[in-house]
């Protein structure tokens, strides 16, 4: 490599999908990508950067890896649903991009913790039954990790403390907040107001396909062939795949396989398995942790999540 190549700097994000986990962020990334104003760094979508990539070259190196080729887009886009899970990984976007736009999609936190549930379990990562999974005594404080990302089914629902913890870093102008059920109902207005908020083109009409939809699989020893890690897999990774597929072209294929092998149509063997009882037992008590907290949401926020997700239960009291 000469040191022209290593001088080279590739584009840094200066807008972020930074989640909600199970809330459409896939989605509306593959749709943002379709903007001929926006450059998508698409196969790093969901890894935080700066924990991947702890040093700067690192970083660079491999955002260099990216296809297409960067055209002056005005706006350059890395969406990881986590980014709003930890603080710590807020505050390496604001000492990096200070003036980053930031975008944000909630969900109500039962339909979210319960699609996490299933979604897991059909990346074959969920063994406990959905109870056990679901209702427990939430963390309060948690490392980085894989296990972190992916079980921590209540945490996630917390909405209050994770926009709190994001305004106190960045103005409430630099963050738009979408709802799930407007990208599900109208996404074309939806997009309007993002591109909006970008100060791109806002006629643009992207192609409104769905994307990480939980669903049932196709071939579960597919699934299991993609998914399972083994040292024969490794080696055909090493010597075979890797010298002909680049790591962002290869992420990008894993992930159309998974897209594949999912029915859209049916729901999830997972789903049909649990009975109406046990659904609505999980729910009541999943209920009970957002309460007061979608209620502090709306108080911070101004608006009105907690009548749209709840119905005209009681506003709890501090």
């Amino acid at each position: 490599m000469n040191d022209k190549q290593v001088q080279k700097q590739a584009p840094f994000p200066n807008t972020f999908l930074i989640g909600i986990q199970k809330a459409g962020t896939t989605t509306l990334n593959d749709w943002l990508s379709q903007h001929p104003q926006i450059y998508c760094y698409n196969s790093l979508k969901d890894i935080p950067l700066f924990v991947k990539f702890p040093q700067p070259e690192q970083l660079n190196k491999r955002l260099l890896l990216e296809t297409p080729a960067y055209n002056n887009e005005p706006v350059v886009l890395h969406s990881a649903v986590n980014y709003i899970f930890y603080p710590s990984l807020l505050q390496q976007i604001k000492n990096k991009q200070p003036n980053a736009k930031l975008i944000l999609i909630l969900r109500n936190p039962v339909a979210r913790a319960v699609s996490s549930y299933f979604y897991f379990k059909k990346m074959m990562r969920e063994q406990h039954d959905i109870e056990k999974a679901l209702i427990y005594q939430p963390k309060k404080n948690f490392e980085i990790t894989r296990d972190n990302n992916d079980f921590t089914y209540i945490e996630h629902g917390f909405f209050y403390e994770q926009v709190k913890q994001c305004l106190e870093l960045f103005s409430r102008e630099q963050l738009l907040i979408l709802e799930y059920d407007d990208l599900k109902n109208d996404p074309d207005k939806l997009l309007q107001n993002v591109f909006h908020f970008l100060n791109i083109d806002e006629s643009f009409k992207a192609n409104l396909a769905a994307k990480n939809i939980t669903g049932e699989l196709k071939s579960k020893v597919l699934q299991q062939g993609i998914l399972k890690k083994s040292s024969a897999r490794k080696w055909i990774v090493d010597h075979l795949i890797n010298p002909w597929l680049p790591v962002n072209k290869r992420k990008l294929l894993k992930n159309k396989m998974f897209e594949l092998n999912t029915s859209k149509q049916k729901a999830s063997a997972a789903e049909t398995e649990i009975s109406e009882e046990t659904m609505k037992k999980v729910r009541a008590k999943l209920k009970e942790f957002y309460l007061h907290d979608t209620a502090r949401l709306d108080e911070l926020l101004g608006t009105n999540f907690y009548s749209k997700w709840f119905g005209h239960d009681i506003i709890p009291k501090d």
